[in-house]
């Protein structure tokens, strides 16, 4: 087996042969590109998420962050494998030559950072929202703000974290109550309290900025009247040095379920009204600010889940090969047999392979799209590109945590008893991946933003454009014959789910709370789908390359048959969502709160 932290065959056919990445290389932007460089990022970020950041995830679970008179100590084994991640350019790949990355394809940068993921989740937490706060920091900051702080968040040498959660708000930002309060110099003094706040206060890094959410004094109540304000930890000058420590103090850490290596604290500002705030993205635009840098982490998010799944799966498959228990099915004595040999254990992991594979090519299919929505000069194409990845974010996202999980349990129950043991890695995983369907607005919500905006958004173009694509898929895929009952089946639940969504539209103004009880399991079968089109998508492609003598017969087979067996054997688990959607029974409303028996 190879590296136990992704199916690096599949990654490589994904973007190759599926998504085909070398097309983007005829734009200006990814000119410089070659095959040959593609190849060569994914093997150095291989051998570091092997050799350096997956050995140390265990460590990091059993030492985890200690809190010490203000300050979030990380374990101090994560320090040399961060900056050897700096040191190598992994901080902000995609960025612009300009701006000190490597112009990398989004495509390229989300498969190297799903190997990071699956190898040590806690640590590259800190990385991926430093990224994020950087992004919005050169979307909205000025020029000045962009000089002050952009290198070092860039490099690494400062950290970033997003801050909403409040005690009383959670999800609800339009309750948000921390401050701020004009100063004469333009800039803010911030007072309030915020929690959950993941890197919120460590030591990993020289300096922290925070990306906050808070309201001006006198601006009105609800989410219009947020504005979102940089908040670092040691104030920096108008040179870039760093200055004073800023009035921000971390209060605790919380302890958590996993992810044990990641600092996730309470923070307190300007209880010594000295706290110093700028405003960013100007007043009363919080909240589009803050979705700039919270849609990125939704995707990323996503990529967090099924990276935890896979590595969860393909530890799983390791250990069915190897443990050996009982006799060939249908046998009563002869030699033991490995475990995989057995036909529930046998499904189970093909249930894994199936949505970690085609989870994963969603997520990549989404960055190209990302890609392409930038270096397209077409603008209906472009217009496309971003309808795609408004509808695809929330399927990704919660596709992504929820199937990862679903693969990280499936795994404990192939290893047994001993996967329900700290001294196997699959217990763990489980443990640091459940916190993925809740971080950056729960699954509930993202079955909410599909349901009630996205299918609607723009009067269901984008909605449209993802069906169009599904349906170029199942029409490539009739024209196989061996592909083409499998197609027929997709297109089946697609024009039953078309025909749902109208209905669910339709039924929002009729009775919304009715109707909203329905938005998980629609986001349910979006993902299903959603996946059965990818992995059909990836059949297509299988079957013509198997046709012409492609290399690695046994591969190739095992992506028809995947696709093959998750259209015939689990795609029709939807039909029950299906038929109790269109159902619509009305008891939901009578289970008042006095019926819930305490």
């Amino acid at each position: 087996m190879g590296n136990k932290l992704m199916d690096m065959k599949d990654a490589r056919f994904t973007i190759y042969d599926q998504l085909k990445i070398e097309e983007l290389f005829a734009y200006e932007k990814f000119s410089e590109y070659t095959k040959e460089m593609v190849d060569m990022a994914i093997e150095t970020a291989e051998k570091l998420a092997v050799n350096d950041y997956y050995p140390l995830n265990p460590v990091g679970d059993k030492t985890g962050v200690h809190f010490d008179n203000g300050k979030a100590i990380v374990p101090p084994e994560f320090h040399a494998a961060y900056k050897k991640f700096c040191d190598g350019g992994w901080t902000a790949p995609a960025e612009s030559y300009e701006l000190g990355g490597q112009q990398m394809p989004t495509i390229l940068n989300y498969l190297t950072q799903m190997l990071f993921f699956a190898a040590n989740q806690s640590l590259m937490v800190y990385t991926c929202l430093t990224h994020s706060a950087g992004k919005v920091v050169e979307t909205f900051g000025t020029d000045e703000q962009k000089a002050k702080y952009l290198e070092p968040i860039w490099n690494g040498t400062w950290g970033g974290c997003m801050d909403l959660t409040e005690p009383e708000a959670g999800s609800d930002v339009g309750n948000i109550r921390t401050k701020a309060i004009p100063r004469d110099d333009g800039t803010f003094l911030i007072k309030g309290n915020k929690m959950f706040i993941s890197q919120g206060e460590s030591d990993l890094t020289e300096n922290l900025i925070h990306i906050l959410l808070a309201r001006i004094e006198g601006d009105p109540e609800g989410t219009k009247g947020l504005s979102c304000f940089i908040v670092p930890k040691y104030r920096v000058n108008k040179d870039g040095s760093m200055g004073a420590l800023n009035d921000v103090v971390c209060t605790g850490i919380e302890h958590k379920m996993g992810m044990k290596g990641s600092a996730t604290a309470s923070l307190a500002y300007g209880d010594n009204n000295d706290c110093i705030g700028e405003l960013i993205g100007g007043r009363g635009k919080g909240i589009i600010t803050m979705f700039h840098m919270m849609n990125e982490q939704r995707i990323v998010v996503g990529m967090e889940g099924i990276a935890m799944g896979s590595t969860a799966y393909l530890h799983a498959l390791n250990f069915a090969r190897e443990r050996k228990q009982g006799v060939a099915f249908g046998q009563r004595t002869g030699a033991q047999v490995s475990i995989i040999e057995h036909p529930d254990v046998r499904r189970n992991l093909l249930v894994s392979k199936a949505y970690t594979e085609g989870i994963r090519a969603l997520l990549l299919y989404a960055a190209k799209c990302i890609d392409m929505q930038e270096i397209t000069s077409d603008e209906a194409a472009k217009q496309n590109y971003s309808d795609l990845v408004e509808i695809l974010t929330p399927i990704c996202k919660s596709g992504g945590t929820d199937r990862g999980f679903d693969a990280c349990i499936t795994a404990i129950q192939i290893f047994g008893g001993y996967g329900y043991c700290q001294e196997y890695y699959v217990e763990q995983v489980a443990r640091d991946c459940k916190i993925t369907s809740i971080y950056e607005g729960t699954n509930g919500i993202q079955a909410n933003d599909l349901l009630g905006r996205k299918i609607s958004m723009k009067k269901g173009a984008a909605f449209q454009a993802l069906i169009n694509e599904i349906q170029a898929s199942v029409a490539a895929a009739k024209k196989d014959s061996g592909l083409s009952p499998y197609a027929a089946d997709l297109e089946k639940y697609l024009k039953q789910f078309i025909k749902i969504t109208d209905l669910l539209r339709t039924r929002q103004s009729e009775n919304g709370f009715l109707a909203y009880s329905w938005a998980t399991p629609y986001l349910a079968i979006a993902e299903d789908l959603a996946v059965a089109w990818m992995l059909l998508d990836q059949s297509v492609v299988a079957s013509a390359k198997l046709k012409t003598g492609g290399a690695d017969a046994d591969f190739l087979t095992s992506k028809i048959n995947t696709a093959k067996f998750f259209i015939s054997s689990i795609l029709p688990q939807v039909t029950g969502r299906l038929d109790a959607i269109e159902k619509n029974d009305d008891t939901f409303l009578k289970l008042e709160d006095k019926y819930f028996i305490d």
